[in-house]
């Protein structure tokens, strides 16, 4: 079933590239693009299991990296963007949870056997989502 899906998807991150151009240190934003990859991670979610929801989490953290390089917050990597990125964000509480579901990005990614409970879970893909419609993504 997993292999279906993510044929019918094209992927994650493999053959699904966003279209944009280079404005300076900004990139535009394909929203279309946007739009059908957060389609993808909440399919993911719906799927659950512990590999799904860590996938999810793993791809919503691209997603919003790839709005913030669109928005044009200077940075090398993720962290640095986010320390950036302060002032994209009118509500501090939206921010603060971005930071969080990044460090829960990080967790998954860095720390073996990292398990995520279903508050966590759901805590970290609505600030993604809070995340992105800040931005303009969604």
């Amino acid at each position: 079933m997993i292999r279906e899906f993510l044929s019918f998807f094209g992927g994650f991150g493999k053959k699904s590239k966003p279209k944009y151009q280079q404005y300076g240190s900004a990139i535009s934003m394909d929203t279309n693009f946007v739009q059908d990859k957060w389609t993808e991670i909440e399919a993911l979610i719906a799927m659950g299991g512990a590999s799904h929801k860590k996938t999810a989490v793993m791809e919503a953290d691209k997603l919003v990296d790839y709005a913030l390089k669109s928005k044009g917050v200077a940075g090398e990597t993720m962290g640095e963007r986010l320390k950036n990125a302060k002032n994209k964000f009118r509500n501090y509480s939206d921010y603060d949870n971005l930071w969080f579901a990044h460090k829960v990005r990080n967790s998954i990614a860095h720390e073996a056997g990292h398990d995520m409970v279903t508050g966590e879970v759901n805590r970290t893909i609505e600030a993604f989502k809070k995340a992105l419609k800040a931005l303009g993504a969604i």
